[in-house]
């Protein structure tokens, strides 16, 4: 298809002091640019800390629970952290792989469905997308 984007899957490691990292964690990113990573690299330092804790304890704790992290939402089979209160990063658990595939700023205190739905679609894709990833490392 002409104008279609490679999509790549960017491992994030975590470093042996972390911990045994029981999952691995990649980052989405098509062509060449990445939502996850663009919203992250925007972020003051503090926060930025704050977000590489919460993954760092998902990967190397099995079902690590914090309130800002929920592993599925209602209807949805993606996750999503939020590091402030109006910004969101979704996630899906591939096996053992963690793979963060968007970034919204929320403008409003929900998220209208259409939205969520929109994500799910991204969601559908990129699991698609890694399931060749993974067979290609095999």
């Amino acid at each position: 298809m002409a104008g279609k984007k490679r999509v790549f899957f960017n491992e994030t490691p975590i470093k042996p002091a972390h911990g045994r990292a029981i999952y691995k964690v990649y980052f989405v990113a098509e062509g060449n640019s990445s939502t996850v990573m663009e919203a992250f690299n925007a972020f003051d330092e503090d926060t930025k800390e704050k977000i590489k804790a919460l993954i760092i304890n998902m990967a190397t704790h099995e079902n690590y629970q914090s309130p800002q992290i929920k592993y599925s939402l209602s209807g949805y089979s993606y996750g999503e952290i939020r590091p402030k209160p109006h910004r969101f990063f979704f996630f899906q658990k591939c096996g053992k792989n963690y793979i963060f595939f968007d970034y919204i700023l929320k403008k409003r205190n929900t998220l209208p469905d259409r939205i969520y739905k929109n994500i799910n679609i991204k969601k559908e894709k990129y699991e698609k997308e890694f399931e060749e990833f993974i067979k290609g490392l095999q």
